[in-house]
């Protein structure tokens, strides 16, 4: 920007001083000419009797006298017929005063002008006079205005380009900020603030960009907080526009999860609350480590029990697969977990797990002043009814899960028999999950021994 504006101001100082200085020297030119027009016109006059009286003594005298100024080198008079009647100094070759009122010639170098004047009587010509001026005056004067007119014109653009680069920095330093800032934004620094402040068009951008930094950092920090109560795809759902959190659910096909830890109530009654409540913790975030890696959602915790969900409320074709990976996952976990707590001496529980897929309802559930997202249906109730009905360590699923081949060439199972499910008027036939294909398992542990050494790294630093 610098650069530009003191381009322009060089240029247009430029432009400006060269019509200045051709306007000067013009001027210049028009006053010598006047000076050199009026020698010869003042020669005219006074030579006027004497050319009549044919007093070549006189004439020789007024020629001598006008030759001695240092800007006049020559003189000279002619008849009416243009011949050279006397001179003194220099004199163009083939003079003549007809035709020509000037003439601009060269002697050694230097530039010479002659100016003729007519000497007249009455109406007629008696004769003419001739003055010839030296131009080295003139041209000392002109390259003095020019020196003087290319000086001025360098130190007033030197001075222009040293305010333009000022001012461009005054001006592109707010922008440099703002653009800092949007990067910042970009990446998701909220805290970033713009602390120049000025009262121009500038400084409203500036505040504008405050306001709107500061209010993205509170919308970032409610969504971050909404995020512990519910998944992160139904808070950034609900954050990117409130006026469509409203009740009502949608009809879908998902895969839902139900974890519950076995002899709960028994084992919470030996142990003092804030214990239980860490142990909880512990075993809590294992499962949303699972759930998190096979692309689940927290739906809740209820006590002892987490309740998961997949396919909702981000569309996962793979569902059911992801859902019994993952339940698979958390045995895994908790089964890592127990031989890490055992070895501390702390207190180990086990999970018993309930897994069926099928169409349930998903939405907002509850009253206009207290909604929650969740999914309900039958599908949700069976699921819940096979984790009550599993052993501890056991993953239950519904047996027609495991008829579409494509889940069932990537998973293990083991026949579990008919069930008598509450609500159910027939028995339910159930397979236990014992495992999915090699490459899943292999992946899995990659993931469980990643989240052991974080947990190991937490509990040394604690």
């Amino acid at each position: 920007m610098g650069l530009s504006i003191s381009l322009l101001l060089l240029c247009g100082m430029t432009i400006l001083g060269s019509l200045l200085l051709n306007t000067q020297l013009t001027h210049m030119r028009e006053q010598a000419d006047s000076f050199g027009s009026a020698i010869a016109v003042q020669l005219a006059n006074t030579a006027r009797e004497p050319l009549l009286a044919e007093d070549t003594f006189l004439l020789k005298v007024q020629l001598n006298n006008l030759t001695r100024s240092d800007s006049v080198r020559g003189a000279a008079l002619f008849d009416r017929n243009g011949n050279l009647v006397d001179k003194a100094g220099i004199l163009p070759l083939a003079a003549s005063p007809l035709g020509q009122p000037t003439k601009r010639w060269t002697l050694a170098g230097e530039p010479i002008t002659t100016y003729f004047a007519p000497i007249e009587v009455g109406d007629m010509t008696a004769g003419f006079a001739a003055a010839s001026l030296s131009e080295r005056p003139i041209m000392a004067a002109r390259r003095e205005v020019r020196d003087t007119m290319i000086t001025a014109t360098l130190i007033m653009s030197l001075i222009a380009i040293i305010a333009a680069f000022l001012i461009s920095r005054r001006l592109a330093r707010p922008i440099h900020d703002l653009l800092a800032a949007t990067s910042a934004m970009r990446k998701g620094d909220f805290n970033y603030r713009i602390e120049d402040r000025r009262n121009d068009e500038i400084g409203g951008l500036i505040e504008a960009y405050n306001s709107m930094a500061h209010g993205m950092l509170e919308k970032d920090q409610v969504e971050r907080v909404l995020q512990r109560f519910v998944s992160p795809s139904v808070a950034r759902n609900m954050m990117a526009d409130l006026d469509q959190v409203q009740l009502g659910g949608r009809d879908v096909k998902a895969t839902v999860v139900f974890a519950d830890i076995v002899g709960f109530t028994r084992l919470s009654e030996t142990m003092a609350p804030d214990a239980v409540a860490k142990m909880l913790n512990v075993y809590f975030d294992a499962i949303t480590t699972a759930t998190t890696f096979y692309r689940g959602t927290i739906d809740k915790y209820m006590g002892d029990c987490a309740m998961i969900v997949f396919g909702v409320p981000e569309k996962d074709d793979e569902h059911l697969f992801h859902g019994l990976c993952c339940a698979v996952m958390i045995q895994r976990l908790v089964t890592r977990l127990n031989e890490c707590r055992h070895s501390r001496g702390q207190t180990t529980v086990e999970f018993r797990i309930g897994i069926n897929s099928g169409d349930m309802l998903a939405g907002n559930l509850g009253s206009r002043d207290r909604m929650q997202y969740t999914v309900v249906g039958d599908a949700v109730n069976l699921a819940s009814r096979l984790s009550n009905m599993a052993s501890g360590g056991e993953i239950i699923a519904a047996a027609p899960l495991l008829s579409n081949p494509n889940i069932a060439s990537r998973v293990r199972a083991t026949e579990y028999g008919s069930m008598r499910i509450r609500g159910k008027s027939e028995p339910v036939s159930t397979f236990r999950v014992d495992g999915v294909h090699a490459l899943s398992e292999t992946l899995m542990e990659q993931r469980i021994a990643q989240f052991l050494v974080k947990l190991n790294g937490e509990q040394q630093r604690a």
